[in-house]
């Protein structure tokens, strides 16, 4: 039996991380402006970057996940598409990544 992981759940999970440490950035935020008695607001709040220099990140790198969570995150998930010919294009985008260790048994 083989498991795929495809790109719409890959994309989603990465997303739900990213969201997840918006949300965290924002509570963060107005925590301080709570204990600092000034106002709440929500554009300086919000950091459209977070979001989006992650995606940047994870499909420039090929390293699924967060920056800072570099190593528990997975590695050559995106891979620069090969087009030197067709028959290396095919060949290329029917590569798999098997978990299976060194020693045989599944990671």
């Amino acid at each position: 039996k083989k498991r795929l992981d495809l790109a719409g759940p890959l994309v989603a999970n990465l997303f739900r991380i990213l969201f997840l440490k918006l949300t965290k950035d924002v509570y963060k935020y107005l925590q301080r402006c709570i204990e600092n008695n000034q106002e709440f607001n929500v554009q300086m709040a919000i950091k459209a970057s977070i979001i989006t220099n992650g995606l940047k990140y994870s499909l420039a790198t090929g390293n699924w996940g967060d920056q800072k969570k570099a190593a528990s995150a997975k590695a050559g998930v995106s891979q620069v598409l090969n087009r030197y010919t067709y028959a290396s294009t095919l060949s290329h985008l029917r590569r798999t990544n098997t978990p299976v260790g060194r020693d045989g048994k599944l990671a």
